[in-house]
């Protein structure tokens, strides 16, 4: 594990032109969603805020397209894992040490709403670069203005979600992804030619399954392929209760979701391209 990369701090869901339809979606699957954001780099978003980390929905407006091409260029759902940092510039010579050649650190800044007027949220972000691997995008998230991230009463959720454990990202040899991301991570394990290999730090982990791993455990609830090869399929979300998920979930229809008891499986297409898996 390298030093001042700390965990995952959050995963981002790309919403391209279509952040208000995934505000919908997210808020039937029981999550309390911040007001909309704007970025300075022409982006918006929606947090979900649970204890250490968040998950985040993205989008750009048709305008600024072209500012976030990383974005709009991108299929819809899950797109993005930022690492936990207490030091943007300390991460970056990490990495740079540990021959990842991340980009340089760059600022970002999003105004937010207070009682006490409008303030800046500020964040520095070192990206890895878009050639490490072909399955989404890995960058590093220092929070200069936490408290304004962090809020009081936005870390309730009517499906009692607390944190993100587990991403779930198909690929063609996981082995062979798990050898070239393991010093970001404490754990890493994996077996040439397996169909799974697991990556772990803090509380959460990356697995990283084959297809045919993948539409095994998921059926036609897991993400499509779409064509792709490589792509982040799944989130594993811990709940303080799963009967509270149960009721927060039982609008939707009989066939997008599966109780397997210890866990609540959502389909997909409910998730913005994202499957969605609840456990207590």
């Amino acid at each position: 594990m390298l030093s001042h990369c700390l965990g995952i701090d959050h995963v981002v869901i790309n919403t391209r032109d279509r952040i208000d339809d995934a505000v919908d979606a997210y808020a039937r699957l029981g999550f309390r969603l911040t007001s909309r954001g704007h970025h300075d780099s022409g982006s918006v978003n929606h947090l979900m805020m649970f204890g250490p980390d968040y998950l985040e929905l993205i989008g750009v407006p048709p305008e600024h397209a072209g500012r976030r091409p990383e974005l709009s260029g991108s299929a819809c759902g899950l797109n993005a894992i930022a690492f936990a940092t207490d030091s943007a510039a300390g991460a970056h010579a990490a990495l740079s040490h540990a021959r990842f050649e991340p980009l340089a650190p760059v600022a970002l800044s999003r105004p937010v709403a207070t009682a006490d007027g409008v303030r800046e949220a500020r964040f520095e972000l070192v990206r890895l670069p878009s050639t490490l691997i072909d399955w989404g995008r890995l960058f590093v998230c220092e929070h200069l203005t936490r408290d304004l991230v962090w809020r009081d009463g936005m870390r309730s959720h009517p499906n009692s979600v607390r944190e993100i454990t587990r991403v779930v990202v198909t690929v063609p040899d996981p082995s062979a992804d798990a050898a070239r991301l393991a010093p970001l991570f404490a754990e890493a394990s994996m077996r040439p030619g397996a169909a799974r290999a697991e990556l772990s730090i803090g509380h959460s982990r990356i697995d990283l399954v084959t297809p045919e791993a993948l539409n095994r455990r998921y059926g036609d609830f897991a993400t499509a392929a779409n064509g792709r090869t490589s792509f982040m399929a799944a989130l594993e979300l811990r709940c303080a209760s799963l009967d509270a998920a149960r009721i927060a979930l039982r609008a939707l229809p009989a066939r997008d979701v599966h109780d397997q008891g210890n866990r609540l499986i959502v389909a997909a297409r409910r998730g913005f391209e994202t499957t969605l898996e609840f456990i207590e």
